[in-house]
């Protein structure tokens, strides 16, 4: 195999590994909200359009960002789906209904042709939805179960695992055509990925809980894929992920600005 063939996989599947470890790290000991920003970062999606402008170019990119920020919407009904059944079913249960959701909300979303007022208009109404579920306390509930005390093998193991299904995932979706390319782009592995190793660290009501913290931080994700896809246009593609980098950081820094002080989730320590 060519190092243009796996190159991309090898830094897509160790990228998401590492943020997917050290979200769940940042999960236990700093809170929810910690957890849910880093996850939400674009460690996973962003290589992968990076490598789409090598080998696409711009026009390439610009409609796989539009087509990967009206999947962001079926990202933020897995967010409700998941939180709102955690606390009711079984954990496993709750993760594949919440996976079988973002699958049919994707195969309904490309049915449709999409401009960029489309995709803002359909994120704003389900994570409006989503955040109005939160807060009224309904997504989730409970005390979140203390963590074991971790094996010395525990975390270089959760990123192999990570890593493996990122490959598994990234190889299948290299068979679909360019129609899918920006929702196969952003997948939530890294959700998937956090979600099923705070299952067992801290609890389903917990995983729960950073499950609706995640809305907003995936909101601004949204926001981000929305800005590449208009500024390449105008800027050209590099300086797009640049910009649209930088949106993703300052949002997220303002998110964690505002959930400063007693707002922000206690840790939980092992």
């Amino acid at each position: 195999m060519s190092a243009v063939l796996w190159l991309p996989l090898l830094v897509k599947a160790l990228t998401t590994a590492l943020l997917v470890v050290t979200a769940s790290v940042a999960a236990e000991r700093l809170g929810a909200v910690w957890g849910a920003v880093i996850a939400s970062l674009p460690v996973s999606a962003g290589p992968a359009y990076v490598f789409l402008a090598m080998q696409h170019g711009s026009g390439f990119v610009a409609a796989s960002a539009l087509s990967s920020a009206v999947a962001n919407a079926a990202t933020g009904l897995f967010l409700i789906c998941y939180a709102g059944l955690a606390a009711r079913l079984s954990a496993w249960r709750s993760l594949a209904l919440a996976i079988a959701v973002w699958l049919a909300a994707s195969a309904a979303l490309q049915q449709v042709a999409w401009s960029a007022v489309g995709a803002v208009l359909v994120n704003g109404v389900v994570y409006a939805l989503g955040l109005a579920i939160v807060a009224r306390g309904r997504a989730f509930g409970g005390r979140p179960a203390p963590p074991g005390r971790r094996a010395w093998f525990e975390l270089p193991l959760r990123a192999v695992l990570v890593a493996g299904f990122v490959s598994v995932v990234v190889v299948g979706s290299s068979a679909m055509g360019p129609a899918v390319t920006g929702f196969a782009a952003v997948f939530p592995v890294s959700l998937i990925s956090l979600l099923a190793i705070l299952q067992r660290r801290l609890g389903r009501a917990a995983t729960a809980h950073v499950a609706a913290k995640a809305l907003p931080p995936m909101l601004g994700f949204g926001v981000m894929l929305l800005v590449l896809h208009l500024a390449i246009g105008t800027v050209g593609v590099v300086a797009a992920l640049g910009l649209a980098l930088a949106v993703c950081l300052a949002w997220s820094c303002g998110l964690l600005w505002l959930q400063r002080g007693p707002g922000v989730s206690a840790p939980v320590r092992g």
